[in-house]
């Protein structure tokens, strides 16, 4: 019997998993990327705030593929559904029997005026290991004045990241001897200092012991560089030194046909429990570019790819919107938890979680080559912190 083609678009923490997943004796597999790299995206806070080198959070995307999946090296231009095709832009072209989108969600840079011109001056900790580095370089020889973070848009990439970088921020300067001369400072664009008021209480308290500067229901507008301030919809301004602001996301930017699977901002539109592309049966997307209505973070793709991968096989899998994303401070951590059914429940800071975030760094790699061999564990801590189960026991 013939195998069945699958094409990934996207070599990514989702696209890979999902490529390393299926059975080669059933699919042909074949990843497509515009890059040759795959990067650990949560590293970028790890080489912005603590120097860490680039190299530990890049390995080429084929080293991290099984054995017999095919990688194709090119940018996708665009998808037809109903022909079945993938675009390259090398001028190649992809048949398929299924097709999965995991091409993640891009940053607008030239959305919010100044924002480019402020990343090429001071680098950032959202969009690429070398501006991670550069950001690093210049928060190491900040010794007085502020510095800033803040968001342009509520849909963003990992939620508790701006907050690690707030925390992980003060302990460089502390680590500097300069943290009390430096003020850092915190904006969000909701009514509390975390979108979720369960969060946003328990980690309140950590950044005012701190003396970290919070303003609440800012969303950035506007930079202006030369007189350092940034200015919010909402009609408030912020003083900066150096500031590093969380851009715009969107959807996939290649042309897909029938135009009407993408929403109004480009995200694929899916079923939120199957991960299948509206109005198809062939097709489904994953991770950051899709509309599902959960986090945008690295255990949704996760967990989308394993469901996509039992659903190929003709299981009836289904995704329950889980989250599980890290928030650390300097010393300990939280996982916020979620799903469809249930908000962010109450949890506590401690030593055990941050020891966790730092062993999830630790086993990165091997769970995106070997996700057969990690998939008994990451179930039995799924089921065990599922979210009826905290509630039930008041909380973790």
């Amino acid at each position: 019997m013939a195998k069945e083609k699958v094409v990934i678009l996207g070599g990514g923490g989702g696209g890979a998993i999902l490529a390393n997943l299926l059975p080669q004796d059933r699919f042909e597999v074949t990843v497509v990327d515009k890059s040759e790299y795959h990067v650990f995206l949560p590293g970028f806070l790890w080489v912005a705030f603590k120097g860490q080198p680039k190299e530990k959070f890049r390995r080429p995307i084929k080293s991290l593929l099984k054995p017999g999946v095919n990688f194709v090296h090119d940018e996708v231009v665009g998808v037809d559904l109903n022909e079945r095709t993938v675009h390259l832009k090398g001028g190649g072209k992809l048949g398929y029997d299924y097709v999965v989108f995991a091409t993640g969600a891009p940053l607008d840079f030239d959305a919010v005026p100044g924002h480019r011109e402020l990343v090429e001056r001071f680098g950032d900790f959202y969009s690429t290991l070398e501006n991670a580095e550069k950001l690093h370089r210049t928060l190491a020889s900040m010794r007085e004045g502020r510095f800033v973070i803040a968001i342009a848009d509520p849909i963003y990439k990992c939620p508790p990241g701006p907050h690690k970088g707030t925390f992980l921020s003060y302990e460089l300067f502390k680590r500097l001897g300069v943290a009390d001369k430096v003020k850092v400072v915190l904006a969000v664009p909701y009514p509390h200092v975390y979108s979720s008021k369960t969060i946003a209480d328990v980690i309140e308290p950590e950044l005012e012991a701190r003396g970290i500067e919070t303003h609440t229901f800012f969303t950035v507008d506007s930079i202006d560089l030369e007189k350092h301030k940034i200015y919010s919809l909402e009609g408030e301004e912020l003083d900066f030194t150096v500031a590093a602001v969380v851009a715009p996301h969107t959807g996939p930017q290649y042309k897909v046909e029938p135009g009407n699977v993408k929403d109004d901002s480009g995200y694929i539109k899916i079923d939120k429990y199957t991960s299948q592309v509206v109005g198809f049966d062939d097709a489904y997307a994953i991770g950051d570019c899709t509309n599902a209505p959960t986090s945008k973070s690295g255990v949704t793709a996760h967990l989308q790819a394993e469901v996509v991968a039992k659903r190929l096989q003709g299981f009836d899998a289904r995704y329950s919107g889980r989250t599980n994303c890290p928030l650390i401070t300097d010393g300990k951590g939280l996982f916020v938890i979620s799903d469809y059914d249930h908000p962010p429940i109450p949890v506590r800071l401690s030593g055990l979680k941050r020891f966790l975030e730092e062993l999830f760094v630790a086993t990165y790699w091997s769970a995106i080559k070997y996700p057969e061999l990690w998939d008994p564990i990451f179930e039995a801590y799924f089921e065990a912190s599922a979210p009826e189960v905290f509630l039930r026991y008041g909380g973790w």
